[in-house]
């Protein structure tokens, strides 16, 4: 029985990497001896820098990263990260920063049973992504991932990520990120859904800073081993709020994200 269920965890690691969406992580695994390389490009638009919001305001982030397999059940990625701003304060590219991830496959999604997986994060950043200005800032997080595939050929798929995590430059602010999406594969290769992503922030876990709702649908293409995807959240809500519901001072108007991976 031992021996029947690890194959089935390493078969259905093997196809886990199927995620449709471009801001919640999925429950797969790169194998040892597997190799997976992401280009994610994302563009923030509109943006009140303290001077009134910024419709021409633009942030393009772009993050390589590279994934490889430690055993059947956990990899290490490494990611590099810089940033092209067009705002009214700083026009140009900057190197931001790197992030090292650890993941750990729990359960696969297989039957009745849910697919669940951790990640530990450690990261670095030279600049503040909104405004361009240089800082020291480093991180750390742990997340949690979950996900489920349902229906007759388990054509919908749900995966929500819950994620806690410091961040340290000035001052010491705690962070929670919670994401959820649902998809639905037509077929082998498309798949269309929506997602929502909320967070918050509190600055030394007493004062309150900031938060936000975004939701946004998405769409997927997948064969063999290169998929794409392409993501568009719009800001619902946020606090503090400077423009009706939304606070426009912390977080984008809205943002969009191209995500290609490459499996080897």
């Amino acid at each position: 029985m031992k021996t029947l269920s690890l194959l089935t965890l390493v078969a259905a690691s093997a196809v886990a990497n199927d995620n449709p969406f471009g801001y919640s992580t999925d429950t797969g695994i790169t194998k040892k001896g597997e190799f997976e390389l992401q280009q994610s490009i994302t563009m923030r638009s509109g943006l009140d820098q303290g001077g009134g919001f910024d419709g021409g305001y633009r942030g393009y982030d772009f993050t390589t990263q590279f994934e490889f397999g430690l055993s059947d059940v956990e990899h290490l990625d490494l990611q590099v990260s810089e940033t092209y701003l067009r705002s009214s304060g700083f026009r140009g590219f900057r190197f931001d920063g790197f992030d090292v991830e650890y993941k750990h496959l729990l359960s696969t999604d297989e039957n009745d049973r849910w697919g669940a997986a951790w990640v530990a994060a450690l990261g670095y950043s030279q600049m503040d992504a909104a405004t361009g200005e240089l800082r020291r800032e480093t991180s750390c997080a742990i997340r949690l991932l979950i996900q489920k595939s349902f229906g007759s050929r388990r054509q919908w798929y749900y995966l929500t990520n819950l994620s806690a995590g410091l961040a340290h430059a000035d001052t010491t602010t705690g962070e929670i990120e919670w994401s959820q999406g649902l998809a639905y594969r037509a077929d082998d290769h498309w798949a269309y859904g929506f997602e929502a992503v909320a967070d918050g922030a509190w600055t030394r876990f007493r004062r309150f800073d900031n938060s936000s709702l975004r939701l946004g649908p998405s769409i997927a293409y997948k064969s063999g081993e290169f998929s794409v995807s392409l993501t568009t959240l719009w800001q619902v809500s946020g606090a503090p709020a400077t423009d009706g519901a939304r606070n426009l001072s912390d977080t984008c108007r809205s943002e969009t994200r191209l995500l290609l991976s490459f499996g080897f």
